[in-house]
């Protein structure tokens, strides 16, 4: 059973954001649902590669476009980062619990997609044709 379960209420209308998001929702499921410290490592490498290249598209996205909050939003990332390198070091080690990626997702789609990514995206919603 899937722990993250992606709606339409998430998305910020810009695809290709919308389409990493649900991306990212797919492996977190993943990754709480692995059997195996083999495949949760694989997983969680995917993970971790595909919400840097996330985060690196979404800034540019930000920065080609003026959008006002970029410094704060990149801070935002680079403290998911830290605490994604926190987890992955529990993974290497084999001492992940399922509950580390379970509260980093969630507070991720709690604060990040649904506050900070919306503003993100109201804020290119209203940019001049």
């Amino acid at each position: 059973m899937s722990e993250f379960i992606w709606q339409d209420d998430y998305k910020i209308g810009h695809a290709t954001v919308d389409t990493q998001h649900r991306h990212l929702f797919d492996l977190a499921n993943k990754i709480v649902e692995a059997d195996t410290s083999e495949r949760l490592t694989h997983l969680f490498a995917l993970f971790y590669q595909h919400i840097r290249e996330h985060f690196e598209a979404e800034e540019q996205l930000m920065k080609h476009n003026g959008y006002p909050g970029y410094a704060q939003h990149v801070a935002t990332h680079n403290q998911m980062l830290d605490r994604l390198n926190d987890i992955s070091q529990t993974v290497y080690h084999e001492q992940w619990q399922p509950a580390d990626i379970k509260v980093f997702v969630s507070q991720w789609v709690l604060v990040h997609i649904l506050e900070e990514d919306k503003l993100l995206g109201e804020y290119l919603k209203n940019l001049p044709a």
